[in-house]
């Protein structure tokens, strides 16, 4: 069967500052670690925006310190660090803010911890004068790079073989990225969002802070994906490239937003031929992927191909009453497309949570168990049907579901909550 492709904003959040590196594999991951390094005299605002952008994206965020002892921002706000750099978890991204960060720049501790880190395939990011500490652990050498406009003539002193550009928001060098003084660091972490998870979620976690200011265009980025520049021209990845080896100066593995990016940019153009390429490897290395499925059905429809029921029809059931025809439904397009993601977890399970904030109970239930039916994998949609049977007075029921939750995400804090009240 034929279903016309609509657009349903999906309600996605999703938050730091940053060097990045592109992991060996591809991977769907729930969340992507961002580490926040604070020091004695970090600028409050250049490590508060970008934290508030990755959180809000959905990113889990943490602060680490070089000892773990408090820090004073600015003179007068005191900070808990998380974490030491002997303890800190692994980061995906680490950002480094600036402020004083001479001191932490000389740190052998610290330079040892970000090179680690990278090495092990963590990206990173600095804001303002934190472009210190990377400068001194080698990671800037031969890039273009930006910083804070007072601290311009310092970076190039210590950057000879670097061109420090004025009036830049952020650099992207691929592995590395900089951004300009304070409010940049917002820009810089945007830009990371839109890359790792796709323009769409970036310009939601814009709106969500009201922050109107972000332009992107006003950043720079000189890095260039191989594998992203062969799809860029239609190009069909041969049989040695479909799961390439993501290292610096080789073809690799795209993030999931770079894709999806592209797509939107290739389909927006009437290339639909290139932008189903593009999609369909998208898939196949980010199989959860919302976007590149919705992406993809409206690709089909563009090319006459058929297409499944789009997300604003499972909503619609759902919200009219209807769910058990929305399970009927999805059993049937799963059929005629097996694996397709046809509605936003996040979506699905906020209606969920909206109808038992009106004391529907065994409704919201049937909602949230409808969720975990699509997203098997997700310990976020197991910890809501638990919440949903707690709620309704099912002791045994909620204990089993937030303990597959726990088991799917040992790290959920919420489940270890709620199973150590109701045991």
């Amino acid at each position: 069967m034929k279903y016309c492709y609509q657009t349903l904003s999906s309600i996605l959040l999703t938050g730091a500052m940053v060097l990045l590196m592109v992991r060996a594999e591809a991977q769907q991951k729930e969340k992507y670690s961002v580490a926040i390094f604070l020091y004695n005299g970090v600028e409050l605002l250049d490590f508060a925006g970008p934290g508030e952008v990755f959180s809000a994206a959905g990113f889990r965020v943490y602060t680490v310190s070089a000892d773990g002892k408090d820090i004073l921002s600015q003179g007068f706000v005191n900070v808990k660090p998380q974490y030491s750099v002997e303890n800190a978890p692994k980061p995906d991204i680490v950002v480094f803010p600036g402020g004083g960060a001479d001191a932490p720049s000389r740190d052998a501790r610290v330079i040892d911890w970000l090179k680690s880190n990278v090495e092990t395939g963590a990206m990173a990011m600095s804001v303002c004068t934190g472009a210190a500490i990377l400068a001194r652990a080698g990671m800037l050498e031969g890039y273009n790079v930006t910083t804070f406009h007072n601290y311009i003539d310092g970076l190039q002193a210590l950057l000879p073989n670097s061109r420090v550009l004025r009036d830049t928001r952020f650099v992207d060098n691929g592995v590395v990225v900089t951004t300009a003084g304070v409010s940049a660091g917002i820009d810089g972490a945007l830009h990371l969002v839109s890359r790792i998870k796709g323009l769409e979620t970036a310009k939601e976690t814009a709106r969500y802070m009201e922050y109107d200011k972000w332009k992107p265009e006003e950043g720079r980025v000189d890095y260039k994906n191989e594998t992203l520049e062969k799809l860029k021209t239609g190009a069909t990845l041969d049989k040695e490239n479909k799961t390439p080896t993501a290292t610096i100066g080789k073809s690799s593995v795209p993030f999931e937003g770079e894709l999806t990016n592209l797509a939107s940019t290739l389909k927006n153009d009437g290339r639909y031929n290139e932008a189903q390429k593009v999609l369909e490897a998208a898939i196949k290395w980010y199989p959860n992927s919302e976007v590149a499925y919705r992406e993809l059905s409206g690709v089909y429809s563009k090319l006459g191909k058929p297409t499944p029921a789009d997300e604003k029809t499972f909503v619609k059931l759902v919200e009219e009453g209807k769910v058990d025809e929305a399970v009927a439904l999805y059993d049937k397009t799963q059929k005629a497309f097996p694996g397709w993601i046809l509605f936003g977890e996040n979506h699905m399970n906020m209606i969920g949570y909206h109808i038992m904030a009106k004391g529907d109970y065994d409704y919201a239930i049937k909602v949230f168990q409808f969720n975990t039916k699509a997203f098997p994998k997700s310990a976020n949609a197991f910890d809501s049907l638990g919440e949903g049977y707690m709620k309704g007075g099912n002791k045994k029921e909620a204990i089993a579901n937030y303990q597959k939750s726990l088991d799917m995400d040992p790290s959920n804090h919420n489940a270890k909550e709620m199973l150590a009240k109701l045991q």
